[in-house]
């Protein structure tokens, strides 16, 4: 992406992007830059600091635009506000997995009969020993 077509106007951060086939202007508010961080958005963010946020994060950018552009679609200049973007309230808050996946070593005899061998393995070795050359 060119350095110019991402640039600070006050409060804001303005972009010019070709977006579903046309140019589009995206205007990115401070304050939907500042709910994504969440607790992680220093006070004051500077005009440099905003434009790396939005050059670094800029497909959650562009899905915030999509989703505007599903209401107006001829739209050309689109205003991201505070909570387009997503951010911290919308991160998992439950662990998706329910049970310990490592394996634990259980002795044969407590395992059900389903999960437990008829014998045990290598009885006896499986190769036999060299002849000595004595």
């Amino acid at each position: 992406m060119e350095s110019d077509s991402i640039r600070p106007s006050g409060n804001n951060t303005l972009i010019d992007i070709w977006i579903e086939g046309r140019l589009r202007s995206i205007c990115v508010a401070r304050e939907a830059i500042e709910s994504f961080l969440g607790s992680k958005a220093p006070a004051a963010t500077s005009e440099d600091s905003r434009c790396e946020f939005v050059r670094g994060h800029l497909p959650q950018v562009v899905s915030a635009v999509k989703a505007k552009l599903r209401s107006n679609p001829s739209a050309e200049s689109i205003i991201v506000d505070s909570g387009e973007l997503g951010g911290v309230g919308e991160r998992r808050k439950v662990e998706r997995r329910k049970t310990e996946r490592r394996k634990v070593s259980r002795p044969a005899g407590s395992l059900p009969d389903g999960e437990r061998r008829r014998s045990e393995r290598r009885k006896n070795q499986r190769r036999k020993p060299k002849p000595s050359d004595s």
